[in-house]
């Protein structure tokens, strides 16, 4: 019998072998295998700079609240202590006309707003916070939503990538939606990046459509879109007890 050279197995041929295969594989795939049609390149979508704003979407009060009036600053109480609001809270504004309350089933002042301090907003239990505390009154019915802003995965952060950085700011939620009327109005988004098989990209700032970030000022959402079973005691008075069976 031959007698096979002293060193030589099968596993040293092995490495050989798989480098074979895979180099017949890649000829293969380069000369033989159908290649996909990926259409006509496109140029990106151009976005103006004026488009792109990356500061907080409202200005809001500050701690402690005061509002521009007559041409002076003034806070809640220096006008407040002179009268009460009548009780009934579903009547016509003669001042702060501005707001239209639609808020899904919150539809009371009370709710939210002080009514001894109307420089403070009050917690159901009682605990009046400053305008610079809104996340945790809204956290009393939005509590998954606040839970989410929490942890970074709902909302905006300004500042840094790097949460070790110490720069990074999380905008509050009044920061982004309008505490009185929360939904946001139908927006077309800013266009996204440009790829080979996404085709022709729009600009997404069509008629109708103003600056700010798209934003439709026509249509909006159906509803509040925050409407929610926690809420359920929203429409009662501060310190009015739910109705026992």
């Amino acid at each position: 019998m031959p007698v096979r050279p002293s060193g030589i197995t099968n596993a040293s041929f092995a490495p050989w072998i798989v480098a074979l295969v895979f180099l017949a594989l890649a000829a293969w795939l380069t000369f033989f295998s159908a290649r996909p049609d990926l259409g006509p390149t496109v140029s990106a979508a151009l976005i103006e700079q004026a488009d792109i704003r990356p500061e907080p979407r409202r200005h809001v009060l500050g701690e402690p609240a005061a509002i521009p009036m007559g041409g002076y600053s003034l806070r809640c109480m220096e006008c407040h202590r002179f009268f009460q609001s009548p009780p009934v809270e579903r009547r016509i504004l003669t001042q702060h006309t501005h707001i239209v309350l639609r808020h899904g089933q919150n539809t009371r002042c009370f709710n939210c707003h002080d009514r001894a301090d109307r420089g403070k907003l009050i917690r159901y239990d009682g605990t009046r916070l400053g305008f610079d505390q809104v996340p945790r009154l809204c956290s009393e019915c939005h509590g998954t939503v606040y839970r989410d802003w929490e942890r970074g995965t709902h909302g905006k952060t300004l500042g840094s990538w790097d949460p070790a950085s110490g720069k990074q700011r999380r905008l509050a939620c009044h920061e982004c939606h309008d505490p009185h009327a929360p939904a946001y109005p139908d927006y077309v988004p800013l266009p996204p990046p440009n790829t080979l098989r996404m085709g022709e990209q729009g600009s997404g700032h069509s008629a109708g459509i103003d600056s700010e970030h798209g934003q439709a000022e026509s249509a909006t959402l159906g509803g509040s879109g925050h409407d929610s079973p926690l809420m359920h005691r929203s429409s009662m008075p501060r310190g009015t007890k739910e109705p026992t069976e």
